[in-house]
């Protein structure tokens, strides 16, 4: 058994010393207070990791500039914002930990929503942001570089440890870096000297202000994986010109915007240390720490970089977000207990970006509510029973009985899990079964008195006699009133998944939402042909950003045929017919038809036992079909508050 000596070695970044090897990189929050000053959310989260034992914290992006900056993201830009971020300071200390800014500007990559453009090297929009950039003036570059230093002059005087420049994931400095997005024909652009000469100089201009001793990092993207994007030859080469100008450490990232966040923050299925031969070559250019992020949360892994030698400090972002105590339990060999993050992307990535609102995380309900969150033992502690082993369940079981509640778990079936054993099933989900074995883990070690095999009837729970109920029963397949559906060759995607049904060479799926999708993608690698059909206008639209785009390449890739707009009318013996926008359409030729257009909720149980007692409590799927991210927060929140 490994000793994780490497990861649990001292370093020195300049004058910093840094406990361990394990820092936690800056990833978005919107906790920041609406004037974009440190909150009291922003402390209790980044203390939270602190306190877990990461060496160093990074913040999330920070704006250097008030004319970024929307409400709920970290500022620097002004001197009214320093109290706020002396009080971070003092507290990330007080935790045992060293504290330090991301100086950010998102240039391009940034919408406005028309009130004013963002800025940029050239006139070219970010295909996902898609706003047209203002051409920046050579007076505004210079006041850029300044913000950036005054950025660090703030951050010194608030007592941070650190500063990193953030020249990575296609913001403002690496749209001046990359011929990708910098056309410009200035002393700004053209070859790479005219093209890194906003970095160098705002390293130096950094290093002016702070001084000698005041450790700089930049970040940036190894490959911008994008076609005539930076590749690794190129990151290799101005990564001594990086160091040359005063950069202490280097942090290697990848990937823009503009692939969806696909590598970027990469999702399930990418491969674990995607980054680090990038860095590894980098580490052999340069004579500074390398810092390398990556799905690099597998303690087994991070070691085995540096061990190799492939770089000097692992970033570890949402298995932090997952479980702040991770390098603690590395440090006590108490990985078993590790809460894995399984990469979903739900709560930290896809919310933020498409709902909106503060980070959260689906393994772990309490990520971004450190601020609320009380884990006190209650005065009086309950009787609880939980009907359903799935996520929800789950997460409900162990809240109540950290809580200090007397907890009965039945589950149905004669196996914990629930939808996470159908949803690891798909390929490339197999990290999902990390997360469901976190969870079975954590039941066997507390005192919850699992019950399997056994389905909560009003009869048990007039037996056991329970001061609550919490009905965690999840739900089955919706099955749509069509004309034919009760047709021999019809099956649920949950017979497929669950491998109760074989499915015949072509196929046709109805539904294309992440059902109807993820089986999809688990029979094109059985070699079938697919054909999906869905009544809205795009498919996978409950899907990740990051996901999607690796998902639709796949199906590009089988010949997946996808017919949207299109509501059955009913199956026939070979196919259906279906309503598209150009009129009624007879599809034929399929062996097998797959129904997969949604969940209706399971929850009887909860009518039943009205009156039979006192606190009654739905969540999950039985209370209305939704993803896991909710699900479990809908445990969570229910064991909480008994």
């Amino acid at each position: 058994m490994s000793s994780f000596d490497c990861l649990l070695k001292p370093i020195r970044i300049n004058r910093m010393e840094l406990k361990n090897r394990i820092v936690m990189p800056p990833m978005g929050t919107i906790l920041a207070n609406e004037d974009n000053s440190v909150s009291e959310r922003n402390i209790e989260y980044y203390a939270a990791r602190a306190r877990g034992g990461a060496a160093l914290i990074e913040t999330e992006v920070t704006e250097i500039d008030s004319y970024t900056a929307d409400p709920g993201m970290l500022g620097i830009y002004d001197d009214r914002l320093i109290p706020g971020w002396e009080k971070l300071a003092k507290r990330i200390h007080k935790e045992g930990s060293k504290l330090c800014v991301q100086l950010h500007h998102p240039g391009r990559q940034a919408s406005y929503q028309g009130i004013k453009p963002p800025k940029a090297p050239s006139k070219i929009s970010c295909p996902l942001c898609q706003d047209i950039p203002s051409v920046m003036t050579e007076e505004e570059i210079y006041q850029a570089i300044d913000n950036y230093a005054q950025g660090a002059r703030r951050a010194k005087e608030a007592g941070l440890d650190a500063v990193e420049i953030h020249g990575a994931h296609g913001y403002l400095i690496a749209q001046f870096m990359s011929a990708y997005s910098n056309r410009r024909s200035d002393k700004w652009g053209g070859d790479l000297e005219g093209r890194m000469r906003f970095a160098i100089e705002i390293i130096k201009a950094v290093r002016k202000e702070v001084g000698p001793d005041f450790p700089i990092i930049f970040r940036y993207s190894a490959d911008e994986r994008v076609w005539g994007g930076r590749k690794v030859a190129e990151s290799v080469a101005i990564a001594p010109m990086l160091v040359e100008a005063g950069a202490d450490c280097l942090s290697i990232s990848t990937g823009v915007y503009d692939n969806l966040f696909s590598y970027l923050i990469a999702p399930m299925g990418v491969e674990p240390g995607l980054n680090v031969e990038a860095a590894a070559k980098i580490k052999k250019a340069v004579n500074v720490p390398v810092i390398v992020v990556g799905k690099l949360n597998d303690p087994y892994i991070a070691e085995s970089v540096l061990e190799n030698n492939k770089a000097d400090i692992i970033a570890i972002g949402r298995g932090l977000i997952c479980d702040p105590e991770l390098p603690n339990k590395i440090k006590d060999g108490k990985i078993d207990d590790i809460r894995w993050c399984i990469s979903c992307n739900q709560g930290c990535i896809d919310k933020l970006l498409m709902t909106g609102g503060g980070v959260s995380c689906l393994m772990n309900p309490e990520a971004g509510r450190e601020a609320e969150i009380k884990r006190e033992k209650v005065e009086n502690p309950k009787k609880v029973l939980i009907a359903g082993g799935g996520p929800a369940g789950l997460e409900a079981a162990l809240t109540a009985s950290s809580k200090g509640h007397e907890v009965i778990l039945c589950e149905k079936s004669g196996e914990l899990g629930g939808q996470f054993l159908l949803a690891c099933v798909p390929p490339g989900k197999q990290e999902i079964s990390r997360g469901l074995k976190y969870f079975v883990t954590q039941v066997e070690k507390s005192n919850i008195d699992v019950r399997l095999n056994t389905e909560v009837t009003k009869d048990l729970v007039k037996e056991l006699k329970p001061d609550a109920v919490i009905v965690a029963t999840g739900g089955k397949p919706l099955i749509p009133n069509i004309p034919g559906i009760d047709k021999e060759n019809v099956v649920t995607a949950k017979d497929v998944l669950e491998f109760n049904k074989v499915a015949g060479k072509n196929v046709l799926v109805i539904g294309g939402g992440i059902v109807g999708c993820e089986t999809t993608d688990l029979l094109l690698e059985y070699g079938r042909k697919v054909t999906i059909v869905e009544m809205l206008d795009d498919i996978a639209k409950d899907i990740g950003l990051g996901p999607k785009y690796f998902l639709m390449d796949r199906f590009f890739h089988h010949g997946v045929n996808i017919i949207t707009n299109s509501p059955v009318k009913e199956i026939t013996q070979d196919g259906a017919i279906i309503e598209t926008p150009e009129g009624e359409k007879t599809l034929s030729g399929f062996d097998t038809i797959i129904i997969a257009v949604g969940t209706s909720p399971v929850n009887e149980l909860a009518e039943a036992i009205k009156g039979v007692v006192d606190e009654v409590y739905v969540v999950g799927d039985a209370k209305k079909p939704r993803k896991a991210l909710e699900a479990i927060a809908e445990g969570y929140e229910a064991a909480i508050n008994l």
